[in-house]
């Protein structure tokens, strides 16, 4: 999801971790993360040191990208670890999952929710248009500012290791340890707060710290990913596990791994399936399938970009994380590239609905670039251009964004051009 921090798994008590949010407060600018390790998780989901959760790529290095307007001059991304991360939970308690209270989300009164009267789509800014945090559960509980922004939320991460001040000690069975909430709270009471709010809550599984391709050479390196191959039945079984006891939304799949052998790729490939057919048998209601990608896994033609292809009918939606990849939003260059990433992405696995497509952002200090106010918010417009019901934004992390400075310019304009707030 996000330049993310390695998510780190604790076994005991999870121990208070330094969560201030380096977000300038104003509207209009946002001191991005710090460096994390994962692209969608720790590191923009799940990163690589140096690269934020859920964002980062372990072997293209960052350079220093200047932005205009509001924003923050860029860091030099630096590889960092996870504090412990506890159990996850993951909760919604609004149907409709619009922060706005409007049943519809559309000012226009279409029952449909879409602002273009078309009876075949989904609810706005609920299925296109969505505001989705990363939530680091080492870190600082959201705020009630935050979450009023947000249409999702994603805990991050359920990991199948234990941290250590010395590395990461993998399970050799692959089992999933606890998962926490955020300090001070487990993650049961985050769910709540979070449903409370209106927000629907996913848990990512995986996130740097798993192993990421930064590391080393496949074939040759052995993460705790490694280790998982051949367990797919039991991982599928404990992640929907977790979304009943915690009453979740749905599993976000943040692997920034090898996809180098069939093993791999069968993995992945089976983890996707098999978490569709078991969060489909729930009672009460769809649950949703994510997943998290770097940015350059998913160029046409690689090992990621097939596999989406193949099982695009399993997932909910696509959230690439365009940050620590070597393209820039904030340049007209690495936009332009980014326009033709994405289009192949709506346009090939996707068939052309952009609502499945979530553009990532990546706020915490260290990411290349660094996503601010209100750049970040001009690039959604360009988006709009390419897409008008597009997918929406996500960013790593919320422990990074200042009583919802970063996420509050995307819900007014999302509000006021789609969702009618």
């Amino acid at each position: 999801m996000r330049r993310h921090r390695i998510p780190l798994l604790v076994l005991a008590a999870l121990t208070a971790c330094s969560g201030n949010d380096a977000g300038s407060s104003t509207g209009d600018t946002v001191a991005s993360d710090a460096s994390t390790a994962d692209p969608v998780t720790d590191t923009a989901p799940g990163s690589t040191p140096g690269t934020t959760p859920g964002t980062g790529t372990g072997d293209v290095s960052a350079t220093a990208v200047t932005l205009t307007g509001d924003t923050l001059p860029d860091t030099a991304s630096d590889a960092s670890g996870d504090p412990p991360t506890g159990t996850s939970n993951a909760a919604t308690g609004d149907p409709t999952g619009d922060p706005t209270g409007d049943p519809t989300g559309d000012p226009t009164g279409d029952p449909t929710g879409d602002p273009t009267g078309d009876p075949t789509a989904g609810e706005a800014c609920v299925d296109d248009h969505r505001v989705i945090a990363y939530v680091a559960n080492w870190e600082a509980c959201p705020s009630p500012a935050q979450m009023a922004n947000w249409s999702h939320a994603v805990i991050a991460f359920a990991v199948t290791y234990t941290w250590t001040p010395n590395g990461n000690l993998c399970d050799p069975n692959c089992q999933i340890g606890p998962v926490a909430g955020c300090t001070g709270k487990s993650l049961t009471e985050l769910v709540a707060d979070l449903h409370a709010a209106g927000v629907k809550v996913l848990l990512s599984f995986g996130g740097a710290g798993m192993g990421g391709l930064w590391e080393g050479t496949c074939g040759e390196m052995e993460k705790c990913w490694d280790a998982c191959v051949g367990h797919t039945a039991e991982l599928v079984d404990s992640l929907t596990t977790l979304v009943v006891d915690n009453d979740l939304d749905g599993i976000d799949v943040d692997y920034e791994y090898c996809l180098h052998d069939p093993a791999h790729v069968g993995f992945v490939a089976d983890l996707t399936t098999g978490l569709r057919a078991g969060l489909d048998a729930l009672p009460g209601g769809p649950k949703l399938v994510t997943h998290a990608p770097m940015d350059h896994t998913l160029d046409s033609g690689d090992p990621y970009f097939k596999l989406v292809a193949e099982h695009a009918d399993a997932l909910d939606f696509l959230m690439p994380q365009y940050y620590n990849g070597g393209m820039s939003p904030f340049e007209p260059g690495g936009l332009a590239a980014i326009e033709t990433h994405y289009r192949n992405l709506v346009d090939g696995p996707f068939a052309g609905d952009a609502t499945r497509v979530v553009f990532g952002h990546c706020i915490e200090p260290g990411c290349a670039p660094v996503a601010t106010q209100p750049a970040a918010l001009d690039v959604s417009k360009t988006v709009e251009t390419w897409y008008p019901n597009d997918g929406g934004v996500f960013f790593w992390a919320a422990p990074f964004e200042t009583d919802g400075a970063f996420s509050a310019p995307f819900r007014q304009h999302f509000d006021e051009n789609f969702c009618g707030g």
